[in-house]
């Protein structure tokens, strides 16, 4: 059975007892790291990656059982790891400071290879195990702030996202901007080409919206045609230029779908701050929500922002490209 990928930290100044482990655990497939001290185990740990330690009690400069501690209180210890303790020492007390202070397990010395082994081979199980609920645990959480159909983050994780970010941007005054954007027309689409269909262009925007934005942007699904982009750190200028350039790639792009090519266009509002009216990430909302009433009311196809900030706001664009 080969345990590749699953690494084994040694730790013991025995050499003979280091080469035979070691030994061992290749033959059955581990992969292996060794060090002879409590010093090097510490710089080791923060630079690989490790899934079980076999640690002696007595180490030339530290004892085992408080190495075992400050593994499992540094910063850098993954959830998904298993200590084991090897000792000399038989009294019972020993050994429940040892597992105590943050071993899993103890194997006493002189001990078997067969029987080391074995419990290495239990541990990997419960570091299995370990991994697994991690991912699952993940996932779950992937779910819980992802739209389904579209793949962008939901309506409420984006909330949760613009309201810690209006608090970053308001305490150090730095800009903040919002696109709220909506499919023109969508019921046509969907009254014309099937719900199906409708979902198509939903999800081919979306990918739009998602390989537009940054990293540090968000992009959601706001709620039924109508999606939201935060952009950190971005000017009024900028934003109406992002959205000028979504607007753009979606009119210019139709969506493939098995009833043929679906046109789509979209309407986009733009509020940022620092705004003087602006003190609440809901009045972001808002504001950004009467520019998009505005492209809509005005012949949608476009993007508006607050008329009253024209001189700083950059351009305004309609669809024909004339500023709105």
């Amino acid at each position: 059975m080969s345990e590749k990928g699953f690494t084994v930290l040694i730790v013991d100044d025995d050499a003979s007892i280091r080469r035979l482990v070691t030994h061992f655990l290749k033959k059955d497939g581990y992969e292996v790291v060794e060090t002879t001290t409590a010093a090097e185990a510490r710089k080791l740990l923060g630079t690989i990656k490790w899934d079980l330690a076999v640690l002696d009690r007595r180490l030339p400069d530290a004892d085992g059982a408080v190495l075992a501690k400050e593994i499992r209180s540094a910063s850098a210890f993954q959830a998904a790891n298993y200590i084991i303790m090897l000792t000399a020492e038989t009294d019972q007390a020993h050994k429940i400071e040892g597992l105590d202070l943050g071993a899993d397990d103890y194997v006493s010395k002189p001990f078997q290879y067969g029987e080391l082994l074995a419990r290495v081979r239990a541990g990997k199980r419960i570091v299995d195990l370990q991994k697994q609920l991690i991912e699952a645990n993940r996932k779950l959480e992937i779910l819980s702030v992802t739209d389904g159909l579209t793949q962008l983050f939901n309506h409420r994780h984006f909330q949760d996202e613009l309201a810690r970010a209006f608090e970053n941007a308001t305490r150090y005054e730095r800009p903040l901007s919002l696109a709220i954007i909506d499919l023109d027309f969508f019921k046509k689409v969907n009254d014309t080409y099937g719900h199906a269909t409708g979902d198509v262009v939903l999800k081919h925007v979306s990918a739009i919206f998602k390989e537009s934005s940054r990293a540090s942007d968000v992009a959601a699904r706001y709620g039924g045609e109508e999606f939201a982009v935060m952009m950190p750190e971005t000017t009024l200028e900028d934003a109406l230029s992002f959205a000028e350039k979504i607007r753009t790639r979606i009119e210019s792009d139709p969506v493939p779908t098995d009833k043929g090519p679906v046109p789509v266009t979209v309407s986009i509002g733009v509020s940022t701050v620092p705004h003087p009216r602006i003190q609440h990430p809901k009045q972001l909302i808002e504001d950004a929500d009467k520019s998009l009433y505005r492209a809509k009311k005005n012949g949608r196809n476009q993007v508006q922002a607050d008329r009253r900030r024209r001189e700083s706001g950059g351009l305004r664009r309609s669809g024909d490209g004339t500023a709105a």
